[in-house]
């Protein structure tokens, strides 16, 4: 673009003139009539370099406080509040996390004019630095305890620790900070109040954090429409990473009544956002892929809930024009972080229970559509009823599931894990534990 494109850009303009006004400060002169969108940076904090027009240099002055206001989310921007490139779905294809590349202009530090400044008129997907290396919160939700906060991330993301319940009470009567036993079970038809534990890995602070609270019918996967809302909550104030108060508690304000339809607890999703400095982002639904999503899809049955054998229905998800696979496994209890929670002990989760049945999934059929009492089928493997995994196709689908396991025994638990791939990549899960007696 040639200079007579910028002289006519009001944006241009007032970058110009605030540049000219922190430039005085640090001393240096824009070049006024060769090529404005590249200003000179000193080399020297107190000497500007020669630029060729008459002008002295500034004399020397007393610090003075500038204060310059910029937006420098961390992903391209759309119309909704806050950032992000639309949903990111390419054709046929499952959404994917857009983020920008860096030209390096923040590599000499963040208090040069030209690097901060010249912010809004880079191209959208192009930022001044690394993500992490900005003066910028960076809010997350964890997948498991071992969570640092990069995506994509694979393994059991839907198992969120970082999402807590207090069964049988509502929100006024709740304390603040989540009691100490956090893998508690929603009571259906009761008010139940939920936690979040949010955290800020970026080296800014976080003023103003958003946190989201919602519900979904048992589902592997998410999409817009199908959410059901409980309730926001606010945290004023999160430190850097490297100070103390980098993450928080916070209570929902608003009860959650759950009514366990389908035979399956329902899912619980977590998104945090701050809608300047950090935005929800995009897919604004997949905790694989977004940091700020946190994601619980765990049925946790009592062994007298799991002696009737009952079919729990699982929605597939939205597989965006692409085949997906179906499948049941069995876990041990010492792949599910989560199970501390249960035990409130980082070094103990509950032992193995015998394999002394039968796990299995149906093949796919319609979200709307009934299942077959699967536990009263003598054998439903024998009967060709439940398989390992089950391909699908389209979306509205759902699998019907049993185990047909024995009590597990105090102290003990089976895990059964049912999981969604596409193109060998896990896309959604739902996790049954089944807690002895």
């Amino acid at each position: 673009m040639g200079d007579s494109h910028h002289s006519h850009n009001p944006l241009v303009k007032m970058i110009e003139a605030t540049q000219d006004a922190v430039g005085s400060v640090f001393g240096y002169h824009r070049h006024h009539s060769h090529h404005p969108h590249h200003p000179h940076h000193p080399h020297h904090p107190h000497r500007p370099p020669d630029c060729g027009c008459q002008h002295p240099p500034n004399p020397p002055s007393q610090p003075t406080p500038v204060n310059v206001n910029v937006n420098v989310n961390c992903c391209p921007k759309d119309g909704r509040p806050g950032g992000g490139n639309g949903d990111g779905t390419t054709t046929g294809g499952r959404p994917t996390h857009q983020t920008g590349t860096s030209d390096g202009s923040a590599a000499s530090g963040l208090d040069d004019p030209g690097a901060i400044l010249k912010i809004p008129i880079r191209p959208p997907t192009v930022w001044p630095g690394p993500r992490k290396d900005l003066l910028l919160p960076q809010l997350w939700i964890r997948a498991n305890r071992f969570d640092n906060g990069t995506r994509p991330i694979q393994g059991s993301f839907w198992e969120c620790c970082d999402i807590f319940i207090r069964p049988g009470i509502a929100p006024q009567n709740a304390p603040d900070i989540p009691p100490d036993k956090l893998g508690d079970i929603a009571k259906a038809n009761e008010d139940n109040t939920l936690y979040a534990h949010v955290w800020n890995g970026g080296k800014g602070a976080a003023y103003g954090v958003i946190v989201e609270f919602y519900w979904f019918n048992p589902t592997m996967g998410f999409k817009e429409g199908q959410q059901n809302f409980i309730g926001v909550a606010y945290i004023p104030y999160l430190a850097p990473i490297s100070q103390p108060g980098s993450h928080k508690p916070i209570k929902c304000p608003e009860s959650w009544r759950p009514t366990f339809v389908n035979g399956g607890h329902e899912c619980l999703v977590v998104r945090v956002s701050q809608p300047v400095t950090d935005p929800l982002g995009t897919p604004p639904w997949d905790a694989s892929q977004n940091r700020k999503v946190g994601q619980r899809n765990i049925h946790v049955m009592t062994a007298a809930e799991a002696a009737s054998k009952p079919t729990l229905g699982i929605n597939v998800g939205p597989l965006f024009g692409q085949p997906g696979q179906v499948k049941v496994d069995r876990a041990s209890t010492g792949t599910m972080p989560w199970l501390h929670l249960v035990t409130m002990d980082r070094n103990k989760v509950p032992d193995d229970a015998d394999a002394d049945g039968d796990v299995g999934i149906t093949p796919p059929t319609q979200a709307n559509a009934g299942l077959p009492d699967l536990g009263a089928i003598g054998n439903a493997r024998a009967a060709g009823v439940i398989g390992d995994a089950q391909g699908v196709a389209g979306d509205d689908m759902k699998v019907g599931f049993v185990a047909t396991d024995s009590n597990p025994g105090q102290g003990k638990a089976h895990i059964y894990r049912i999981s969604s791939t596409q193109n060998g990549q896990n896309v959604g899960g739902y996790t049954v534990v089944v807690l002895g007696e």
